[in-house]
């Protein structure tokens, strides 16, 4: 049996983290049933923090926050494109309604549900803040709606009120330590885990990176690899949202 680590650094808002965090269940998914004996093998996926937003500044409109730094034409062009890669992956983008704002909070529900040894609540939990924003046009910077996601996906209700206590901050200090290190590239160098121009930053196994989305075939190619014991060289460039910039 062979477990695969896979660690995905990703910030909530952007939508080619959604597409990295789909593509990556859906290579794990089709490895176990189209590998020999994949079935027995196991994958550990962490997700850490990154923050593309100040954490302090408050929520705004979505289509004001766009006007702000494009023109509609440029949303336009630049969002159709999402949109089509979206609905490859199952994903309904919807850019421009509801709320947009810092994502600690968001990262903070993240951390707990990381806590939990069952990886499929895990999962959920992460995939249910995505579709909240993304598809649901919900502020993930409102504890209430996380709140909502943690218990409709297995986590109590009384220990998501003791984790929202912003008095308490639980895993607060932690989360921005790490997110630092993440930006100084401080944190885990033998992963080589920084942020460099944006994300999603995929790294497998703690040897091959891959900056920006990946695709399912480049990622069954590393597991397949993986298995077998063989090399694994080199790292892509895929989409990614950029520091810096809000096109994503």
């Amino acid at each position: 049996m062979v477990t695969i680590t896979i660690d995905l650094v990703s910030d909530p808002i952007c939508s080619w983290c959604f597409i990295a965090h789909r593509t990556l269940l859906k290579a794990v998914q089709l490895y176990k049933k189209t590998v020999p004996n994949g079935s027995m093998d196991s994958f550990n996926l962490t997700y850490h923090p990154y923050y593309l937003l100040d954490p302090s500044k408050p929520s705004t409109n979505k289509q004001e926050f766009q006007d702000k730094i494009m023109s509609r034409q440029r949303q336009k062009l630049t969002y159709n494109r999402i949109k089509q890669i979206g609905r490859f992956h199952g994903i309904n983008f919807n850019f421009f309604e509801g709320e947009i704002g810092g994502t600690r909070e968001t990262h903070r529900l993240i951390h707990l549900a990381q806590s939990r040894k069952n990886l499929d609540i895990r999962n959920a939990v992460v995939e249910g803040i995505f579709k909240a924003y993304h598809e649901n046009a919900m502020n993930v910077s409102d504890w209430e709606v996380l709140k909502g996601i943690a218990v409709q996906n297995g986590i109590g209700c009384e220990e998501v009120d003791e984790w929202g206590d912003r008095d308490t901050d639980l895993g607060g200090d932690e989360l921005d330590r790490e997110v630092e290190r993440i930006r100084s590239s401080i944190f885990n160098d033998d992963l080589g885990i920084r942020v460099q121009r944006g994300v999603p930053v995929v790294i497998v196994q703690g040897k091959y990176r891959i900056d920006g989305a990946p695709d399912v075939s480049e990622l069954l190619d590393i597991f397949w690899k993986i298995k077998d014991g063989g090399i694994v060289e080199g790292g892509e460039t895929g989409f990614m949202c950029e520091i810096g910039s809000t096109q994503c």
